[in-house]
């Protein structure tokens, strides 16, 4: 009898370190827990960017932000990015060392944006506040010695759904929209009867975490803002994307799904599956080269994005 696929090198050690973490009883628990083991996930590595955190003032709030550069003369690509956690975990803190890879890897400017999170807030509270992040950095473009028309959106699992709408409310309000979207292992079909979630062999991501997290995203209004991504009929007029899916991952076939609508609606987009790899991989890029490969492979095919443009 055939054993699951391999794991990708280093996979296996960042699975042993997930879980390795003691048990937080209650979310406001796993969030801090997860934001004081975060370097457990880096194990020495350090990607070569100067990082600093800032915010932005919004009505009866700030929205925080934590910028990773690696040098370099302006002005310069940028990235805006979401994270990912089931819009209800995750932080600027605990994604730390995969934002800060993505910056070594590109050579881009990335701001990596603290949306606020579910269930704290409704959906579109959260969305809003990702929007806000891509808006700001244009606007402080001059500041940061960055390219405003070389800004790329990104994002991972919930944080990719966050990146597609992003770009899709820049479209439909006529502002400027990124040079390009990134997206990796996103959950863009949000139906918990999808087969894949029940047969997939990803170690972390199960069906009942799956289940949960669909469960708030609805509970929270998300799915009253529109269809989910793989049942969107108004991709046209979207950025050139690129989409990196996990092979292990039981969100692996709704990437692609996603990146056949998108042709078929006209949009420019590239899609890879990663072999060996989970949900949630690009945390493992300080125990896996392979993941540092995957970095590097993206970075690669979203470069024309962000080169100067020919005028």
């Amino acid at each position: 009898m055939d054993g699951p696929p391999p794991l990708a090198e280093g996979i296996a050690r960042y699975v042993e370190l997930f879980r390795g973490a003691p048990p937080a009883s209650g979310l406001p628990a796993m969030r801090l827990s997860g934001d004081l083991l975060a370097d457990r996930f880096a194990e020495g590595y350090r990607p070569a960017v100067r990082s600093f955190d800032t915010a932005i003032a919004a009505p009866g709030r700030e929205i925080a932000l934590r910028i990773h550069d690696p040098a370099g003369d302006g002005p310069r690509p940028a990235i805006c990015y979401f994270h990912g956690g089931g819009f209800s975990l995750g932080s600027v803190a605990s994604f730390d060392i995969a934002t800060a890879a993505l910056a070594e890897a590109s050579g881009a400017v990335v701001a990596s944006v603290h949306y606020r999170r579910l269930p704290d807030a409704p959906y579109r509270e959260a969305q809003a506040d990702c929007d806000a992040g891509y808006g700001w950095l244009i606007r402080q473009a001059s500041t940061l010695a960055i390219d405003p028309a070389r800004i790329l959106v990104a994002g991972d699992s919930a944080g990719a759904l966050m990146a597609l709408a992003c770009a899709a409310n820049a479209r439909d309000a006529g502002a400027a929209i990124p040079a390009g979207l990134l997206l990796f292992y996103g959950t863009f079909a949000m139906d918990a009867a999808r087969p894949a979630y029940r047969t997939a062999p990803d170690p972390l991501l199960n069906r009942a975490r799956i289940e949960a997290y669909i469960r708030l995203f609805a509970g929270s209004g998300g799915l009253a803002e529109g269809p989910a991504p793989v049942d969107r009929t108004d991709l046209a007029g979207l950025p050139p994307t690129h989409i990196v899916a996990a092979a292990l991952d039981p969100l692996c076939a709704e990437a692609g799904e996603l990146a056949e609508r998108m042709r078929m609606a006209g949009v420019e987009v590239s899609h890879r599956i990663a072999p060996g790899m989970i949900h949630g991989f690009l945390r493992a890029a300080g125990v896996s080269a392979a993941v540092r490969d995957e970095l590097a492979r993206a970075a690669a095919t979203i470069r024309p994005l962000l080169s100067p443009r020919d005028d």
